[in-house]
């Protein structure tokens, strides 16, 4: 009987309401489900070997992925998937981690090793910055904790890109830069910032993820006119900001620019040189601190050209994770689908996991939600 392998994407295991977290308490509901119907999280080389080489895999396998690389993967999602014999894979952004040490899971507390008081705060990421603007600050995993989950079997690390950044698309802007709450970890453009800070009445162009489309870069005039415009300090700039007049000026005077002064397309040898080097800082990163080269990446938020593609394949890269859903037979590595994890009962999970393993009901069910 033909094979699918379900793929299952998780981002948090958290206690704080997010559509994409999972509570630690439903997650482990949901593991305890799926082992009681015979579902196992096999390896990442397991999954690996059935999608680029058609081996065959043991029968109700799944893989349970994580992208971004946050610490509430090491915090709850590791020991709960040892306890419940699974194995997972966290695709990383490598930018984001740094050296460390290894800090208290809750399998240390469920051990009697530590207290729940001592796990890091991985529920409570938002914080009140100086200008009482809300901002979200997740922690993420250091490499010493990418090493001691390799080390126990249980977890890879993988990379998502070195920066998960995104890029001004085309000259096209309903608003400027200015200081705001902070909702998303991954808000950078790539063009926002000048000497590393913000440049506060730029305009806000339509933007796209970097690895999948060439940058449109601002002009040397847009900069300076938003540098004399509008107060670079981050309280004046708030001040600004909060006059409406001050914008519709603002905006008078971009519109004054004629649109072909506005910046230009990034030329194709840019673009490869720009993929090339976010790719090659990834997947160096991991070589240095795993000792091992990767073969497979999850492209952040799915998205990727077929130049993209090709170079990471010339670095080695040989499976392909996106964020649409569907099936996955053997062979199917240049487009692995996944589907979102979701804060519901195990019931849920098994009766997902069961359609994704079935082919034909894969390719149907994914269609019908896209």
């Amino acid at each position: 009987m033909p094979q699918s392998l379900p793929v299952l994407t998780h981002h948090y295991v958290s206690r704080l309401p997010n559509p994409i977290a999972v509570n630690p308490e439903i997650f482990e509901e949901q593991l305890r489900d799926i082992s009681a119907a015979g579902f196992r999280g096999i390896s990442l080389d397991e999954a690996a070997d059935f999608l680029a080489r058609g081996r065959p895999l043991p029968g109700r396998s799944c893989l349970i992925t994580f992208d971004d690389g946050y610490l509430d993967n090491a915090t709850y999602a590791w020991p709960l998937l040892e306890a419940h014999g699974h194995a997972g894979v966290i695709f990383a952004v490598t930018a984001r981690l740094e050296e460390g040490p290894v800090r208290p899971t809750l399998g240390d507390v469920r051990a009697g090793h530590a207290a729940e008081a001592d796990l890091p705060g991985v529920d409570a990421p938002f914080q009140v910055n100086e200008l009482g603007l809300e901002e979200r600050r997740d922690l993420f995993l250091t490499w010493d904790e990418a090493r001691a989950m390799e080390a126990s079997g249980v977890m890879r690390l993988e990379p998502h890109g070195h920066t998960h950044a995104s890029v001004f698309h085309k000259p096209q802007f309903h608003t400027f830069f200015k200081p705001r709450k902070k909702k998303r970890t991954f808000d950078a453009i790539e063009g926002e910032t000048r000497d590393g800070r913000p440049v506060w009445g730029l305009p806000r162009f339509a933007e796209a993820p970097a690895l999948a489309a060439r940058a449109f870069i601002p002009s040397d005039e847009l900069y300076g006119l938003a540098l004399r415009e509008v107060p670079q300090d981050d309280r004046e700039a708030l001040a600004f900001f909060a006059d409406p007049a001050n914008e519709t000026r603002l905006m008078a005077k971009v519109l004054a620019v004629p649109k072909d002064r506005w910046g230009t397309l990034e030329s194709e040898p840019q673009y490869e040189e720009r993929v090339r080097r976010d790719l090659e800082s990834s997947i160096q990163a991991i070589q240095k601190n795993c000792g091992r080269s990767p073969r497979t990446l999850a492209w952040p938020w799915g998205a990727y050209s077929d130049t993209a593609r090709r170079l990471a394949r010339e670095l080695g890269i040989e499976v392909f994770f996106c964020t649409t859903a569907g099936a996955n037979p053997a062979g199917s590595a240049g487009h692995v689908h996944r589907f979102k994890a979701r804060p519901k009962a195990g019931f849920w999970l098994r009766s997902r996991l069961t359609i994704y393993s079935r082919p034909w009901l894969a390719g149907l069910y994914g269609r019908l939600r896209a």
